[in-house]
């Protein structure tokens, strides 16, 4: 290597670089203005990156919606009036968490399996929505739509593309918002249609009054008192700091549970209340609703404070109070509130009633060491059908080990779950046709630390209002596995196996290429005659496929690469060693002129991780790194702007191991060596000039 790599230099990314901006030659940079990059990068960030992937299929299982996604917000809708009240980020004019407001889904696309075409829904133009939920028949899809005088509940045809307000009162987006913004296409939890097209939603409540106005003259003095105990908390930039930012939070998170019926009158149900989340029973007849509760807290976010899960029967009144979930204000890793509160409730899809995991209650309740210490507690699976009397629940099974991840077939013959003991897993299935719940061992002794060879996850399909359900076939004596197919070269072979409930014999359904990268995306029908997959590769562009049961397949998206400048860049996977002896991996690309034996300037794009041990790190990048997936440009690791201007770009891991967390002990040389070490290898692969190295990434 030569002597004159030791006087590389790293610089943060800039856009100003690539243009070649000189701030001594360009008297324009020294105003007070923004400043734009040259027309090729600006027409690479602008590019409409769209494509079409058939996934989430409604309920007639013809229809499948396709969200599209605003790339970029605006600095006026940046520039929007915003509060910061433990840790809830929302617009107070508008009553919407404010990711709601700035970005998200602009536009939705249905596409037809049986006509093989696709529509646009009609929306109108700069308009944002979310929360797009089936109907139980799938000819219409409500959605939240996020307008710039509030949000309200709207619906679209999905035949005719048309759409419009369901109604005209203001939907409350703040709490329930959160989970809004990341949900995208699947299910709301703040919209819920009822069995007669009428749609039960969170509204702003029309007497509440105007905002609480805040007392020029402090009410009282700012006090801050320790706890008995000690109460070790985490940082968060915005905490509630006065009574006056409690009044605040309280009056932008109050909201009033309504039903919305088609003749737009609303019906209040109960009492308003910081409502979180909202979930109908099958039959319409109950809700599910989880709300905040007071006391706040001036040291923790709003998802530590009190909350309160409660059944509810079509008038609003309170008939169960599930879960009370207190106050936590001492938040380490591993710990949270006491561990025998009710867990995983949801419906039954058979309509007949909740079901939920918890823990036997032993000793003090409320002593979570104690209980963290009990090893032998029992877990229990509980079935709650009406009135939801929690003092006389059904325990339908006890295990000693803990169990997770339920489900129940739609005709509420079988639950499943996993259980786990001491790092190894069982997936059981429970037989509910017989008087004493009857236990199959499905999988047995399932190693989840060997992640090569993990048997998969249950797969599931949705009602339109999310109500999940075990896929089972039709003769309804099997279910089926979805795996990752993970494989130690890095690339992963995704599977479907059919498994026998009685017996756990295996049938390959389906296994993805090893030339290609071939996911499954949905079932289209519950023996799997027909699947929708994605199929890619390093120089093919992603599209789904209906994939039929002899293995034939027919394209069903004509998806085009936004970026075909690039397709001609060559991309090499490497390996490279630190002087600790961790065997690192990473990716080089050169520019698409590239001329083979010549040494061109590079960037290197990185991202330090943290991992506790080698180990952990080798399995972490098993699953992350995809050589068989198509190289997209990402907004934020949008690295590959610099191959368009001659630089070659590469993307080293950075692994930080930290045994028991400690990674602070060694972050800086393992920064160091990583990066070293990286250098020395592309070095002696002969495409990178290290007298000419920039460095950079996301933050």
């Amino acid at each position: 290597m030569k002597n004159s790599f030791f006087k590389t230099f790293f610089f943060l990314f800039s856009i100003t670089l690539v243009t070649g901006l000189s701030f001594s030659q360009d008297k324009n940079a020294f105003k007070e203005t923004y400043l734009k990059p040259d027309e090729s990068i600006q027409d690479i960030l602008t590019r409409d990156k769209h494509y079409d992937e058939l996934q989430a299929l409604g309920p007639d299982k013809i229809h499948f919606m396709i969200p599209i996604q605003r790339r970029f917000s605006s600095l006026e809708l940046m520039s929007q009036k915003t509060y910061r009240l433990a840790m809830l980020e929302f617009c107070p004019d508008v009553n919407r968490e404010w990711r709601l407001s700035t970005s998200g889904t602009k536009g939705l696309k249905i596409y037809s399996l049986e006509k093989r075409d696709s529509w646009m829904i009609d929306l109108p133009e700069d308009i944002l929505i979310s929360d797009m939920t089936w109907s139980p028949d799938g000819k219409k899809i409500a959605f939240l739509a996020h307008l710039k005088n509030g949000s309200q509940v709207w619906t679209a045809d999905v035949e005719t593309g048309k759409a419009g307000p369901f109604a005209e009162a203001f939907v409350m987006a703040t709490l329930g918002g959160v989970r809004s913004y990341w949900q995208r296409s699947s299910s709301s939890n703040m919209i819920q249609w009822t069995p007669d097209g009428s749609i039960i939603t969170l509204l702003v409540p029309s007497e509440r009054g105007p905002e609480p106005k805040k007392n020029p003259i402090p009410e009282t003095p700012i006090i801050r008192h320790t706890r008995e105990k000690e109460t070790p908390t985490r940082t968060y930039p915005f905490l509630l700091r006065t009574p006056h930012d409690k009044k605040l939070f309280e009056y932008y998170t109050t909201s009033q549970l309504a039903v919305l019926s088609p003749d737009s009158t609303a019906k209040n149900l109960g009492e308003p209340a910081m409502y979180m989340n909202i979930s109908l029973s099958p039959d319409g007849k109950y809700i599910l609703a989880e709300k905040l509760v007071k006391p706040f807290s001036y040291i923790v976010s709003y998802r530590e404070f009190p909350r309160e899960l409660v059944v509810m029967n079509q008038q609003g009144e309170i008939l169960s109070t599930i879960r009370k979930t207190p106050l936590s204000e001492a938040m380490s890793r591993g710990s949270g509130p006491a561990r025998s509160l009710p867990r995983e409730v949801a419906w039954r899809p058979d309509g007949k009633g909740l079901f939920f995991l918890q823990q036997e209650k032993k000793g003090k309740e409320n002593d979570e060491e104690k209980e963290a210490k009990d090893e032998k507690q029992m877990d229990r699976l509980i079935f709650l059908p009406p009135p939801f009397d929690m003092e006389n629940p059904l325990i339908l099974i006890k295990s000693e080990n803990r169990l997770n991840d339920v489900s129940f077939s739609a005709n509420g013959e079988y639950a499943f779950a996993a259980r786990t003991d001491k790092g190894k897993q069982e997936i059981l299935a429970i037989d509910l046709t017989k008087k004493e719940p009857k236990i199959l061992t499905i999988k047995k002794d399932i190693d989840t630390d060997d992640i090569l060879n993990l048997p998969g996850d249950i797969m599931t399909w949705r009602t339109g209002n999310g109500i999940a359900y075990t896929l089972t076939s039709s003769d309804g004596k099997s279910i089926y596995l979805k795996g990752e197919g993970y494989k130690e070269n890095f690339k992963p072979q995704p599977f479907i196996k059919k498994v026998l409930i009685k017996t756990g014999k295996e049938q390959l359904i389906f296994e993805g290429s090893s030339d290609m990268y071939e996911e499954p995306l949905t079932a289209v029908d519950k023996d799997m005659k027909k699947l929708i997959i994605s199929r890619e590769s390093k120089d093919t562009f992603p599209q789904s496929y209906l994939r039929e049961n002899d293995g034939s397949l027919t394209k069903l998206t004509d998806n085009k690469n936004p970026f075909p400048e690039f397709k001609v860049s060559k991309r090499i996977d490497f390996e490279f060693t630190r002087r600790d002896g961790l065997t690192c991996y990473g990716q080089i690309s050169l520019p698409p002129d590239y001329k083979e034996g010549e040494r061109v300037p590079a960037v290197f794009w990185t991202y330090p991780r943290e991992y506790q041990s080698f180990k952990e790190y080798k399995k972490a990048a098993i699953r992350s790194r995809n050589q068989n997936a198509f190289p997209h440009l990402s907004d934020r690791n949008a690295s590959d702007i610099w191959l368009a201007h001659g630089y070659a770009v590469v993307v080293p891991d950075i692994p930080i191991i930290g045994k028991g967390n400690a990674y602070n002990n060694h972050y800086i040389a393992h920064l160091v060596d990583s990066m070293y070490a990286a250098i020395r290898k592309v070095d002696d692969m002969g495409y990178v000039d290290v007298d000419r190295l920039g460095h950079g990434g996301p933050s």
